[in-house]
C-alpha cells in the first residue's frame, strides 16, 4: 500500500472513531454527470453529491473502459474546494481512478466540512477518447466498489464519523461518455477588409477534432494582378505549441508553410490540441494599387490551394499520429477599400519663362512659329528630393528634342540625374508624348540636394517646340500633364515628386493652351507700309530714328534683316534702289510675307493666315 492511500485511511479510521453512538442513515448518492466527445477531443466530467447530514470525508473508486478512455485531471470540486479539504489523494489506475478527501485532516482540526445539500460538486475529472469512432458509442463510467487499488476501496461517504456505503443506503448513480464520430477537420482562411493603400493579415483557422497536430503544410494563393503576399507569420496556437521546424516560401501568386512542431530532441511530442478555429498561421497582403473614392471598393479571393504552388508543388494537409490527412478546405477573401487621398500642396505648372511674374499658361504662336515651353512647380512646405513628369501634346505641335534645365532652379542646386523620352509618332496608338525624370541626388558623396519650398513657381526645365506650319488660323493647342504614358518605352510614367523617400501623386497640375494667330505679313523695306519700296522708305528709316517718326511696322523698316533699325538699313534700300545693290532679305521687297528670322521687331501690319 503507498503512503498516500495508507495516511488516507488512518485519517479516515480517525474520523469513524472519534464519534460514539449509533446513527441513522439519511439518503445520500453520488452521481457522475454525462459528458459526450467528437473524436479525440477531452471531455470534463463531475461527481455530484447529496446530502442530509454534512460530510466529513469521501472515497470515490470509478472504472471505464480502458480501451476507449483514458483519465487525466483528477481533481477536488467546487464544495470539495470550498470546505478547504486538506487531505485529496487521487489515484490513477488502469481502467480507472480512485480519490479519496479527508476534510478535516491536519492539526489544529477544526472541524472542517462539506456542508449538507444536494448536487455539490466533490470531484471533477478529464475524460479523453483512445481512438475514433465511426458511430456513436456509449460508454459507462461507473462507481466500482471493491475493484480498484490495493486493499481495493469502495465509493462511501463519512458522516457524524461513520461510513456510508452502498450497504448502507448510499446511492450510486453510473454515467455516461458518449463518443461521437469526429466533424471532418477543416482549414479555413479568414475574410478581412484593407485599406487599399495598406496591408493586412488574414489568419489560417484549423479545426482539428481527429487528434493533436503534429505538422501541417499550407498552400494559399492570390490574384497576383490586385495583391502582393508581404509575408506569413506563425498563428497563436502554431507558437504556443513551440514549433521546431518553420518552413515558409513567397511566390507571386501565393505562398506556402511547412511546419512541424516537434522536429528536434530531446522529442518532447510538443503538437497542436484538437479544437476549432485554431489559429495557426497569418498571411500578410498589401494592395498593388490604390483605389481613390469614389472608384467602387475591390474584392479578390484567397484560396487555399492543391497541387499549384512550390517546388514540387505542395497539398494542403495536418499530420495526427504519423498519418497524414487531407482536410476540408475554406477559402476566404480580401476586400481592398477605396480611399481619400489628400491633396497634396505641390503644383506643376506650364508656362512661358516668365510665368512666375506673368501668371499665364501658354501664349499665341503662328504656324511654322519656333517656340518654347518651360515647367514650374511650388511646394510651400516641402522640399522636394525628384520629380517625374508626364506630358502630353497635339499634334500641331513638335518638340525638337531640345528638353533642357539649363537656368532652371533644378541646374542651379545641381540635379544629378536628368533623363527624358519624346515620342512625336502619330501612328503608335498614344499620340505624342514627353516623359522626364529629374533626381537631384543620384551620385556620390549624396550630400542631400533637394528643391527648396516656394510659394512662387520655380522653373525647372524648358523646352522648344515648333507650331505645325499647317495650322489654321483660331486653331489652338494644348500641352497637358498626363498619367500612365509611355512615351518610347514599356513602362507606363506617372506624374509625381518626391518628398522623403515618399512618392506622391495627388497634386494640382495646370497645363498650357496656345492659339494659333495669323502670321504677321510685310514687305521688306517698306517702312511707311504704303506697299512699295521706294525712297520714301529711305527717308522714313532716317526719320524713325532722328526725328521720333513713328513706324507700324519695325521689321519692315530692318531692310538689311540684321534685326536693328539705323542708318544701315536706309543705305542698304538706297543701293538696291539706285546702285543696284542686294536685294531686300525674305520675304523680299514686292510680295507680303512672314520674317524668317527670330527678332524683337515688333509688326503691327495685318497678317497671313492658313
Amino acid at each position: 500500500m503507498n503512503r498516500s492511500l495508507m495516511r488516507l485511511r488512518s485519517a479516515l479510521l480517525a474520523v469513524l472513531f472519534a464519534a460514539i453512538g449509533t446513527h441513522a442513515f439519511a439518503q445520500n448518492s453520488l452521481t457522475i454527470t454525462d459528458g459526450q466527445s467528437a473524436g479525440l477531443a477531452s471531455e470534463s466530467l463531475s461527481v455530484l453529491m447529496d446530502a442530509d447530514v454534512s460530510v466529513e470525508g469521501f472515497v470515490l473508486a470509478i472504472t471505464f473502459d480502458n480501451g476507449l478512455l483514458s483519465v487525466t485531471n483528477i481533481v477536488a470540486g467546487s464544495a470539495t474546494t470550498a470546505a478547504s479539504a486538506e487531505l485529496v489523494v487521487p489515484e490513477t489506475l488502469s481502467g480507472g481512478f480512485t480519490l479519496g478527501v479527508v476534510v478535516d485532516a491536519s492539526a489544529p482540526f477544526d472541524g472542517q466540512e462539506i456542508p449538507a445539500g444536494s448536487g455539490q460538486e466533490i470531484a471533477a475529472f478529464t475524460l479523453t477518447p483512445q481512438t475514433i469512432v465511426t458511430t456513436d458509442t456509449q460508454s459507462a463510467v461507473e462507481f466500482s466498489d471493491g475493484v480498484l487499488n490495493n486493499p481495493p476501496l469502495s465509493n462511501l461517504l463519512v458522516q457524524n464519523g461513520q461510513s456510508i456505503g452502498a450497504a448502507n443506503g448510499l446511492g450510486l448513480n453510473n454515467g455516461t461518455m458518449t463518443l461521437l464520430p469526429p466533424p471532418p477537420d477543416s482549414m479555413r482562411l479568414e475574410s478581412i477588409v484593407i485599406d487599399s493603400d495598406s496591408s493586412g493579415a488574414a489568419r489560417v483557422l484549423l479545426s482539428n477534432s481527429s487528434g493533436a497536430v503534429q505538422g501541417y503544410v499550407l498552400a494559399v494563393a492570390h490574384d497576383s494582378a490586385l495583391m502582393s503576399l508581404q509575408g506569413i507569420t506563425l498563428g497563436a496556437e502554431t507558437l504556443a505549441a513551440g514549433a521546431e521546424l518553420v518552413v515558409p516560401e513567397l511566390y507571386s501568386n501565393g505562398g506556402t508553410l511547412g511546419v512541424v512542431l516537434d522536429f528536434e530532441s530531446p522529442f518532447e511530442g510538443q503538437s497542436i490540441a484538437t479544437g476549432a478555429d485554431n489559429h495557426i498561421a497569418s498571411f500578410t497582403y498589401s494592395s498593388n494599387q490604390i483605389i481613390e473614392s469614389p472608384d467602387q471598393p475591390v474584392t479578390t479571393a484567397i484560396e487555399l490551394v492543391n497541387g499549384q504552388l512550390g517546388s514540387p508543388a505542395l497539398d494542403n494537409v495536418i499530420v495526427v499520429s504519423g498519418l497524414s490527412i487531407s482536410p476540408a478546405l475554406e477559402d476566404g477573401t480580401v476586400t481592398l477599400l477605396d480611399i481619400t487621398i489628400p491633396v497634396n500642396d505641390t503644383a506643376f505648372y506650364i508656362g512661358q519663362r516668365d510665368f512666375p511674374e506673368t501668371g499665364t499658361n501658354g501664349g499665341l504662336g503662328f504656324p511654322g512659329q519656333e517656340i518654347e515651353f518651360c515647367f514650374f512647380y511650388s511646394d510651400p512646405n516641402d522640399n522636394i528630393q525628384g520629380i517625374q513628369m508626364a506630358v502630353c501634346y497635339d499634334d500641331l505641335l513638335l518638340i525638337d528634342g531640345t528638353f533642357t534645365i539649363e537656368g532652371s532652379i533644378a541646374d542651379e542646386l545641381g540635379a544629378e540625374f536628368v533623363n527624358y523620352q519624346i515620342d512625336n509618332d502619330d501612328n503608335d496608338g498614344d499620340g505624342r508624348e514627353l516623359v522626364a525624370g529629374i533626381l537631384m541626388d543620384a551620385l556620390p558623396p549624396f550630400e542631400n540636394q533637394q528643391l527648396p519650398s516656394t510659394i512662387e513657381p520655380l522653373m525647372i526645365a524648358c523646352v522648344q517646340a515648333e507650331v505645325d506650319a499647317g495650322a489654321a488660323c483660331g486653331d489652338s493647342f494644348s500641352i497637358d500633364f498626363c498619367d500612365g504614358i509611355n512615351g518610347n518605352g514599356m513602362v507606363p510614367i506617372n506624374n509625381l515628386v518626391v518628398i522623403e523617400y515618399q512618392s506622391i501623386q495627388s497634386f494640382e497640375r495646370y497645363g498650357a493652351t496656345y492659339e494659333i494667330i495669323p502670321v504677321p505679313a510685310f514687305q521688306r523695306g517698306d517702312c511707311n507700309t504704303d506697299t512699295k519700296v521706294d525712297l520714301a522708305d529711305a527717308a522714313t528709316v532716317i526719320a524713325s530714328q532722328f526725328q521720333g517718326y513713328g513706324v507700324g511696322c519695325l521689321d519692315a523698316c530692318d531692310a538689311n534683316d540684321d534685326s536693328v533699325i539705323n542708318l544701315a538699313d536706309s543705305v542698304f534700300l538706297l543701293n538696291f534702289l539706285f546702285k543696284f545693290g542686294p536685294p531686300t532679305p525674305a520675304p523680299g521687297a514686292y510680295t507680303p510675307g512672314a520674317d524668317p528670322t527670330e527678332d524683337d521687331l515688333d509688326c503691327a501690319l495685318p497678317a497671313s493666315c492658313n
